[in-house]
């Protein structure tokens, strides 16, 4: 029980760290196509758990909506349905390897495009240009690009991270055995 409190609090860690450096790339460095919170997302999902999946794109999307000038709760409802289509994605198929894993987050990175678009459109606002179909192509490029670049090196050091914490930990007799 004690493994799962821990890889709770290292992803709520990870998903506060997101959020930070998040707001201040968007803020200070105009990367407006890299999504740290949805990485970070996705990267709960390979828990296997789509339940607490869910819940962490729930709380992170609503989090992030909070900095944003759009619509309440659109990107809490698109990561929470990106984290469940992942999440149950990764029982079906191992993503133990980094390329699969990979595919993974340029998948949900193009499903959380197109419903964050799709859901504006529903309330009548246009977030892409005419012509609709290029303007939407090439940022959803870039933003995969982008994701899965950043997706290759955020999902090695969390994996890192337990690595190193599995190492420590397996030297240590647990102090209930402890006279």
């Amino acid at each position: 029980m004690e493994a799962v409190g821990v890889k709770s609090a290292k992803i709520a860690v990870a998903v506060l760290a997101a959020l930070l450096l998040q707001v201040l790339v968007a803020r200070y460095l105009r990367l407006r196509y890299l999504d740290l919170v949805l990485v970070v997302t996705v990267y709960s999902c390979f828990s296997r758990d789509p339940v607490s999946a869910m819940l962490i794109g729930a709380v992170a999307g609503l989090v992030q909506d909070g900095f944003s000038s759009g619509l309440m709760g659109s990107t809490s409802f698109t990561k929470t349905v990106v984290a469940f289509l992942a999440g149950t994605l990764s029982i079906r198929i191992a993503l133990e390897k980094l390329f699969p894993r990979l595919v993974v987050m340029a998948a949900a990175t193009l499903a959380s495009g197109l419903i964050y678009v799709g859901i504006h459109r529903l309330f009548g606002i246009d977030l892409v240009g005419f012509p609709v179909l290029p303007q939407l192509a090439r940022h959803m490029g870039w933003q995969v690009l982008a994701n899965v670049a950043a997706a290759a090196v955020v999902f090695r050091l969390l994996d890192l991270v337990s690595v190193e914490k599995e190492r420590r930990d397996r030297g240590r007799v647990p102090r209930r055995f402890m006279v």
